[in-house]
């Protein structure tokens, strides 16, 4: 009995351990969201057209504290493990330089930004922007 018990014992500590490692490693795909930001999860991000951009390239003009966008495009959007799509977005600011970052949200939850469509960009902080559609009532 004696020994049952300790292959049970060791095998509820592995059960254990490998269940408390798998959130971190789906947490692991998913970038921290910046401290002060309004939202909690990726899932939020979207609502009432207001999306948190993870900025690759370029950013809003030094001494601009917003700016208007044209988005050019939404590509690569498969889902991950979490079911957290990673948007790849273009969008031309009005002084011709462009911006590219990744839209980090639930597409069946809250939609794509879509090429061709008006925004306002601005600097959240280094290395993050918040996108805002013109029009929030359309981001349904």
């Amino acid at each position: 009995m004696k020994k049952t018990f300790s292959a049970s014992a060791i095998a509820a500590l592995g059960l254990a351990a490998a269940l408390l490692a798998a959130p971190a490693a789906y947490s692991a795909e998913q970038p921290a969201i910046p401290a002060g930001e309004t939202i909690s999860t990726w899932v939020e991000n979207g609502e009432n057209g207001r999306y948190l951009l993870q900025l690759l390239e370029g950013g809003v003009p030094a001494g601009e504290t917003e700016i208007t966008g044209t988005i050019l495009s939404d590509t690569d959007c498969a889902p991950d493990a979490d079911g957290i799509n990673h948007c790849k977005n273009e969008i031309r600011l009005e002084d011709g330089s462009v911006l590219k970052g990744v839209n980090n949200h639930r597409m069946s939850v809250n939609r794509c930004l879509k090429p061709g469509e008006t925004v306002k960009v601005s600097q959240l902080a280094d290395g993050w922007a918040v996108v805002l559609i013109e029009d929030a009532t359309e981001s349904r």
